[in-house]
């Protein structure tokens, strides 16, 4: 039996495995060490490829060869930060790792909101008013478009302002056009989840189909 011939059987067997898991539920034992097996793959090449291409270019050859253009320091603080972070196992000592945290913490929530204010917010806000500039020539039909995309667009703005209006002997409530806005934001919110659920379940089903196509191709290369 060829290589290819094994990897095609061992495929045939775990896909095989998978579907009857799914339809009989996961606690049919060969469901359990698929996903083992799959966990198991999955954290051995994620380890490879941390160590491959982040330690061993970023970390190591940047200390052993600081002569290339690699500044020590960087790499130097890097590691002490990785050591305090080791500190976080220990409960009496996980504050020692509250620096190193807290570093990580900080600058992936700059990268984040940096990333949705500046690649979302106001990419989306100025695509939906550019669509409104007549010198672009703008049809009819898709001014329509336009007008739709900038309703939805400030209503699901609005539909995530929770700020409102004190009253003396009544609570918090936001006005009435406020209120209004968030309301139709939260009409484009579903339409966008059920759209995106939709595209889910359909990417799901094909590849479902793709898998059962394979298993009917294999028993076909069996026979045949």
């Amino acid at each position: 039996m060829s290589v290819d011939s094994i990897w095609m059987t061992t495929a045939f067997i775990l896909t095989l495995g998978v579907i009857v898991s799914y339809l009989i539920g996961e606690k049919f034992p060969p469901f359990k060490v698929i996903s083992y097996l799959f966990i198991g793959i999955a954290a051995g090449y994620a380890a490879s490829v941390a160590i491959f291409q982040v330690i061993y270019p970023r970390l190591i050859i940047p200390l052993m060869y600081p002569s290339f253009g690699y500044s020590r320091l960087a790499s130097t603080a890097a590691i002490i930060l990785a050591l305090l972070l080791l500190f976080k196992v220990s409960p009496r000592l996980s504050k020692i790792g509250n620096i190193a945290t807290g570093i990580i913490v900080g600058a992936t929530a700059g990268v984040i909101i940096g990333g949705a204010v500046l690649g979302t917010v106001f990419s989306q806000a100025k695509a939906a008013v550019s669509l409104f500039n007549p010198e672009l020539g703008t049809q009819p039909g898709e001014f329509v478009d336009a007008l739709f995309m900038l309703i939805g667009t400030v209503s699901t703005l609005v539909y995530f302002q929770f700020g409102g209006i004190r009253r003396p002997g009544k609570p918090v409530d936001r006005p009435k056009a406020t209120k209004l806005l968030a309301g139709l934001g939260k009409f484009f919110i579903a339409i966008t989840l059920g759209a995106l659920f939709a595209g889910v379940i359909s990417a799901a089903m094909s590849v479902l189909a793709e898998r059962m196509g394979f298993l009917v191709r294999v028993i076909q290369s069996w026979i045949h």
